[in-house]
C-alpha cells in the first residue's frame, strides 16, 4: 500500500533576537536621523537581508515605530532601575544624573534619540507624540520626588513645587542639548550637584 504523498507549509520560527535587531536598527537611526537612514542602512545595521527585515518589521516607517517602542520601553526600565529604593532628594539627583552619563538613554550616542530624530527632517508624527508623553514622565517623576522631598523635610514646607519642577524640567532639557553639544560629563553632572544645591539650601 503505497503512502499518501502531500505536503505542507509550516512557518518557519525566526533566526533572529528582535530586541538586538532594534538596538542595532536603533543607534542607526540614532547616529544619522529618520532622513538619512536607508533601508540599506538598516540591512547593513541589523545583519537582515531586506526581505527578512520586510517580513518582520514593515516598510521604513513600520520599523521606525517599532525602534520608538522599544526606545521608549526601554528608557522606563532604565529609569525605574535607577530610581528604585531611592525617594525625594536622593531620586531626583539620581534621575538628573542618569540623563549625564547616558543610562536613561542606554546608547553611547550624546543626547536623547527622540529629541534628535525630531530635528532630523521629516521624522513620522510618532515621534513628537513619544516626545510629548516622554515630556509628561518626566514631570511626574520630577514632581513625584519634590512632593516626597517635602515631606521627607528635605524641602521647606512653602516650596513651590510647581515652579521647582518647571526648572528642573528646563534642566533636564538643557543637560539633553548640552550632552549633544559635546559638554563633558563632569561638567555637566557639577551643573546638576549645583541644580540640587540651590533647590535644597537650607530654609
Amino acid at each position: 500500500m503505497g503512502s499518501a504523498s502531500y505536503s505542507c507549509s509550516v512557518a518557519r520560527p525566526r533566526e533572529f533576537d528582535e530586541s538586538v535587531v532594534l538596538d542595532r536598527a536603533l543607534r542607526a537611526f540614532w547616529e544619522r536621523g529618520y532622513d538619512a537612514t536607508s533601508v540599506d542602512d538598516l540591512v547593513a545595521a541589523t545583519g537582515l537581508g531586506r526581505a527578512s527585515l520586510y517580513g518582520a518589521f514593515g516598510d521604513k516607517e513600520q520599523f521606525f515605530r517599532r525602534v520608538v517602542d522599544h526606545y521608549a520601553a526601554r528608557s522606563r526600565n532604565e529609569v525605574d532601575r535607577v530610581l528604585a529604593g531611592l525617594s525625594g532628594r536622593a531620586a531626583l539627583e539620581a534621575f538628573l544624573l542618569s540623563r549625564v552619563n547616558g543610562s536613561a538613554c542606554f546608547a553611547t550616542t550624546p543626547g536623547c534619540f527622540l529629541q534628535i530624530a525630531a530635528t532630523s527632517g521629516t521624522s513620522p508624527p510618532l515621534v513628537q507624540e513619544a516626545l510629548i508623553e516622554g515630556q509628561r514622565e518626566v514631570n511626574e517623576i520630577l514632581m513625584r520626588s519634590l512632593k516626597e522631598a517635602r515631606c521627607l523635610g528635605e524641602l521647606r514646607a512653602t516650596a513651590d513645587l510647581e515652579k521647582l519642577s518647571a526648572l528642573l524640567g528646563v534642566v533636564v532639557s538643557g543637560l539633553t542639548a548640552s550632552a549633544k553639544a559635546g559638554a563633558s560629563e563632569p561638567a555637566l553632572s557639577l551643573a546638576v550637584h549645583e541644580t540640587m544645591a540651590l533647590i535644597f539650601e537650607a530654609p
